[in-house]
């Protein structure tokens, strides 16, 4: 009998532009870890956070991971559905990756390397990793939102202009695959022999020009590729565009206007105004039909579970008003799909 109902990703506000230790930014390294420790795969990073790998302390700020992994056969593990706490941005050196991001699906290659943004829902296998070599950089420069203008660490020497252009590239596209070149191949492939051989006392300034080295290669790489800008792709009503697509993962929350506004940094008025834009309707009223659409799928797929604990599964206080909205919104009471 199915007692419980599983619904992911919804057991808390997806706080998807805020809040890392949220689900969105669940820790989904620990298969990962646990395949280093039994040898099936080299690991080496220097970290902060929940990220495995050794401690930076308070060296270079703005880096939440750096590092690589080794993987000389296929695995049991991928890196789920995820978002992450700044630019993700990983090259892979040998072998091939399955990504998907945003829903969709991408073959990486050799010598490519790719770009994440840190609202950007992603998972790397298809499910799991083949063999592989694959060394990135979460670089975290402040923002969350795509309407919010990156904040960089002070150890990047990049110019104004160059950091200007580097935040437009990253916030008005969403091309995750990136061609590679000899040039940004080598400043990556710095990285690993930092990592091994040196603790992160010793080797922060050695990493520091490295990954300046890394960042201007990539510069250069995204500026010979000239992706084709979108300004409509970092404002405030994207932003809300993706908080309304992930707010179906987080049904269960006691959402309310200034909460959803909250999230997406803006005032009630304005969130409600690009809202009714997006979906004609009011935001109460797109919560409640994605808290219907939710529980229509439900009541077909886990018909041993009860009307009333789907319900509470949804995000509605009381089963009667769930079952008198249910009936007005398609027409029949939720207990004839029993």
């Amino acid at each position: 009998m199915n007692k419980h109902i599983v619904v992911p990703q919804s057991n808390c506000r997806p706080s998807v532009f805020r809040q890392p230790g949220s689900a969105m930014y669940a820790d989904n390294c620990r298969e990962l870890q646990a395949a280093a420790k039994r040898g099936e795969v080299e690991l080496h990073a220097w970290t902060r956070g929940n990220y495995p790998g050794i401690s930076l302390g308070e060296r270079l700020p703005g880096i939440r991971t750096v590092g690589f992994w080794d993987a000389r056969q296929n695995q049991s593990w991928g890196l789920g559905r995820h978002c992450n706490e700044g630019f993700k941005i990983a090259y892979l050196a040998r072998g091939s990756l399955e990504l998907v991001v945003d829903d969709k699906n991408y073959a990486l290659r050799q010598g490519q390397f790719i770009i994440i943004r840190p609202w950007q829902l992603h998972s790397i296998g298809n499910p799991n990793v083949g063999p592989s070599r694959l060394l990135w950089i979460i670089l975290d420069a402040g923002l969350r939102r795509p309407s919010e203008a990156p904040d960089w660490p002070e150890w990047l020497v990049f110019s104004k202009d160059e950091a200007d252009r580097l935040g437009d590239v990253l916030r008005q596209n969403n091309q995750p695959v990136w061609d590679g070149g000899a040039e940004l191949c080598r400043a990556f492939e710095a990285i690993p022999a930092i990592l091994l051989d040196r603790s992160p006392q010793e080797g922060e300034t050695r990493l520091k020009v490295a990954i300046n080295s890394l960042m201007l290669s990539l510069i250069d790489r995204m500026r010979e590729q000239a992706p084709e800008l979108d300004p409509d792709l970092s404002t405030s009503q994207h932003t809300v565009a993706i908080f309304l697509r992930r707010l179906a993962h987080a049904l269960d929350e006691d959402w309310t206007l200034d909460g959803m506004a909250e999230e997406c940094g803006l005032s009630r008025t304005r969130f409600a105004d690009y809202c009714k834009k997006l979906t004609n309707m009011t935001p109460r009223q797109y919560l409640q039909h994605l808290r219907l659409e939710q529980a229509s799928r439900l009541l077909q797929a886990a018909q041993e579970t009860s009307v009333t604990e789907i319900a509470f599964t949804c995000g509605f206080n009381s089963s009667q008003y769930f079952s008198n909205a249910f009936k007005k919104r398609f027409g029949y009471a939720p207990t004839s799909l029993r």
